[in-house]
């Protein structure tokens, strides 16, 4: 079995810089993932019932080596566009402009409340997303500013304690790849990454190393083909 019959369309359970390394040089259009940064995080709902897990990632730098792998992975003027908190931006940067051309962050304004310091912090109502170029990647379609607004997921409704709303993952698709493009994320957690690219005819690959999150994202992503064939 070579490595696209391998990896393109299935999750993968394991380390992703382990895996990364059966994927040859200049192979993928787009990287498209939210790394665990500095995460100590467990729901306050779990006090009342077992929602999440607790998710825990001590060592902070252990994303910055999967950065050069995403340099070597990339084609020419393709993206990595990698979410992360406005505590780590500047690390992340400075990582990540080490191997790419940082052209833009987008600002995603979620909206709602969020956990923190109630009585002296503002609100925080985004998260940012860091988009880095090897070469020019060229934008599709209409041009468009630097601050989204997409409704974050319902608490209700979330299967993953970081989860994205498949319509943010589905505009980076849109803005930086075509169709068919083949787009890895190798920090997969409840699969949105991969729904998006059902959604909007992108191949995939995707990547988990915590196996619980992996039969999420299988079973999130079955639902999306079993619906998307209904209307074929």
């Amino acid at each position: 079995m070579n490595w696209q019959e391998l990896f393109i369309g299935h999750v993968t359970a394991g380390d992703c810089l382990q895996l990364m390394r059966d994927i040859p040089d200049s192979s993928i259009d787009a990287i498209v993932t939210d790394p665990p940064y500095g995460i100590n995080y467990q729901s306050h709902k779990r006090t009342a019932s077992p929602m999440f897990d607790r998710l825990q990632n001590d060592d902070n730098d252990s994303r910055f080596e999967t950065y050069a792998q995403f340099n070597r992975l990339l084609k020419d003027n393709s993206v990595a566009v990698c979410f992360c908190s406005f505590k780590n931006y500047a690390y992340d940067y400075i990582e990540l402009i080490k191997y790419f051309d940082i052209k833009n962050t987008i600002i995603w304004h979620k909206g709602g409340g969020g956990i923190g310091d109630l009585k002296h912090s503002l609100v925080t109502d985004y998260e940012m997303a860091i988009v880095a170029h090897k070469g020019n990647c060229p934008i599709r379609g209409k041009r468009e500013g630097s601050v989204w607004e997409v409704g974050k997921v319902f608490a209700g409704d979330m299967v993953h304690p970081t989860e994205k709303p498949t319509g943010i993952i589905m505009r980076i698709l849109e803005q930086f790849t075509d169709r068919d493009a083949l787009v890895l994320d190798p920090y997969l957690g409840s699969g949105t990454t991969a729904v998006a690219c059902e959604k909007t005819g992108r191949r995939w690959i995707g990547m988990e190393i915590d196996e619980q999150y992996a039969r999420i994202a299988q079973e999130q992503i079955a639902r999306e083909v079993a619906q998307g064939k209904l209307f074929v």
